[in-house]
């Protein structure tokens, strides 16, 4: 199987040159590497040519148009027969790809497949794609968004694409389309370092309301797959404003 990674950068000199290094040491390596430059106004798109001449594909958006149209850019001229995301500060464990590989290789049916993360340094170890792999239920993946974008890999479809619209929990949007009709498997190795937790100040994950409101969005949008999902929204709106209140509360009484 071939796999062609997706990074979307924006500004992101500081970073980007960690990202696709990570990518380059797989001992799996992949079809392609795209780099889609979301109109950066740094010298994200130089250094990159500077440093990785003909080994990165690099795609230029002429505007600032967010996450889900340039990850959607890479999508459309990606040709692996598998996707990656990796986000621009964001790095991969080396076994990253052969570990997915050997997990889709044994359950081919798979659209959406994810790992865990950390945000310490790699284990040394040599990471065993043997090990516990378990299928995450869409009824399961409507509590909540477990798949972090850095950890995912989906099956190169042309029906997968996220929400350009949606600048919060666009992929949160787009594993519920996907895990509604197919299947979604996890497995728990952390093979993704994230370089800082995803709800703290600094990234687009720090804006805790606007990510609830694209959570209620996305369940909003389920009534696209099945009409029948009206049914279910008195029950999902609140749960996700209970969650949001919840999350804030623990916030104030940790500053506390």
């Amino acid at each position: 199987m071939t796999y062609s990674v997706v990074i979307p950068v924006y500004n992101g000199a500081d970073t980007i040159i960690r990202a696709v290094d990570s990518v380059l040491i797989q001992t799996l390596q992949p079809l392609e590497i795209i780099v889609v430059d979301d109109a950066s106004t740094d010298e994200t798109v130089s250094l990159l040519e500077r440093t990785f001449s003909g080994q990165v594909k690099i795609v230029r958006l002429g505007s600032n148009e967010g996450s889900a149209a340039a990850r959607n850019a890479g999508m459309d001229v990606a040709i692996g027969a598998y996707i990656a995301f990796l986000d621009a500060d964001d790095t991969w464990h080396p076994e990253k790809l052969h570990v997915t590989n050997a997990i889709l290789s044994e359950h081919p049916g798979v659209a959406l497949f994810y790992h865990s993360s950390t945000l310490k340094e790699f284990d040394k170890t040599i990471v065993k794609p043997e090990g516990s792999v378990k299928m995450l239920s869409f009824a399961r993946l409507l509590r909540g968004n477990y798949v972090h974008t850095p950890c995912a890999v989906i099956r190169n479809d042309t029906s997968f694409r996220f929400e350009p619209s949606m600048r919060y929990m666009e992929d949160y949007d787009l594993w519920l389309r996907i895990a509604y009709r197919h299947k979604v498997f996890f497995c728990p190795q952390k093979l993704a370092r994230l370089y800082r937790p995803v709800s703290t100040e600094g990234g687009i994950s720090s804006r805790k309301w606007d990510m609830r409101k694209g959570e209620m969005k996305a369940y909003l949008r389920l009534a696209r797959l099945n009409p029948l999902f009206v049914i279910l929204l008195p029950l999902l709106l609140p749960y996700s404003l209970l969650k949001h209140a919840a999350k804030m509360v623990k916030g104030k009484t940790r500053k506390a």
